[in-house]
C-alpha cells in the first residue's frame, strides 16, 4: 500500500511537471503567435502602403503624360506661330588720319537680317547722325541677295530737310521682300567725320512699323 501510494505521488509529481512544461511551451507558442500576428499586421500595413504608393505613382504618371502632351502641343503651336523679327547692325572700319586736323573716315555696311519665320516686305532704313553737321554720309547701295544689284532711293519726299536734320531715309528701288534668314545690306557707305559724331541705324518693314534699332552704333570721338 505504501509502495502504491509512493508510485501515485511520483506520477502526480511527474504529471505536474509535464503540465508545467507544456504550460511553458504554450506560453512560448502564444508569444510566438502574437509576434507572428504583429508581423502579419506589419506586413499587411506595408502592403497597403505599397498599394497606396502604386496608386500615387499611377496618378503622377498620368499627370506627367498630360503635361508632356501639353508641352508638345505648346511647342508645336509656337513653332507654327508666325514671328516677325528683324536684326540690324553696323559692320565698319575706321581710318584714323595722321594729322589731327584731317577728317576721320569710316567705311562700312549697314546689315539687316530677317530673324523671324515669315517674309518681311518693303524695307526702309534710317541712318541718323548726331549732331547732323559733324559728319557727311555718302556711298553706293545694293541688295546683296539679288543676282542683279538694285539701287536705293530716298524713302521720304522731304529727304533734303531730313538730311539737314541728320537723317538718311532710304529704301530699295525695286519691290523687296526679305525672306527668313536673308540679309539686306547697305554696303560700302563712307562717313567723313569732322567732329565727334554718333551714327544710329533703324530699319522698318510693312510688318514692323514701329521699327527696329541697330544692335550697335558708330561712335567717333574727335
Amino acid at each position: 500500500m505504501n509502495d502504491q501510494h509512493i508510485q501515485l505521488q511520483q506520477k502526480v509529481i511527474h504529471y505536474r511537471s509535464e503540465v508545467a512544461k507544456y504550460k511553458q511551451l504554450l506560453r512560448l507558442v502564444e508569444t510566438e503567435l502574437k509576434r507572428e500576428q504583429l508581423r502579419n499586421h506589419y506586413l499587411q500595413k506595408q502592403l497597403e502602403q505599397m498599394d497606396e504608393c502604386e496608386q500615387t505613382i499611377e496618378k503622377l504618371e498620368q499627370q506627367l503624360l498630360f503635361y508632356e502632351v501639353a508641352l508638345e502641343q505648346e511647342k508645336k503651336r509656337k513653332k507654327e506661330e508666325k514671328t516677325e523679327r528683324a536684326h540690324a547692325y553696323f559692320a565698319y572700319a575706321t581710318m584714323i588720319p595722321e594729322e589731327k586736323d584731317e577728317h576721320v573716315t569710316v567705311i562700312g555696311d549697314f546689315v539687316v537680317e530677317n530673324i523671324g519665320n515669315t517674309p518681311l516686305n518693303d524695307p526702309i532704313i534710317c541712318l541718323r547722325l548726331r549732331p547732323p553737321d559733324h559728319a557727311q554720309l555718302s556711298g553706293k547701295f545694293s541688295f546683296r541677295q539679288l543676282q542683279e544689284e538694285g539701287g536705293w532711293t530716298f524713302a521720304v519726299d522731304n529727304w533734303r530737310q531730313k538730311i539737314k536734320e541728320g537723317e538718311y531715309w532710304l529704301k530699295p528701288i525695286d519691290e523687296t521682300t526679305l525672306l527668313p534668314n536673308e540679309q539686306l545690306r547697305f554696303p560700302s557707305f563712307e562717313l567723313r567725320v569732322i567732329q565727334t559724331v554718333v551714327v544710329e541705324g533703324f530699319v522698318y518693314f510693312r510688318q514692323l512699323k514701329q521699327g527696329v534699332s541697330s544692335f550697335n552704333h558708330i561712335v567717333i570721338n574727335k
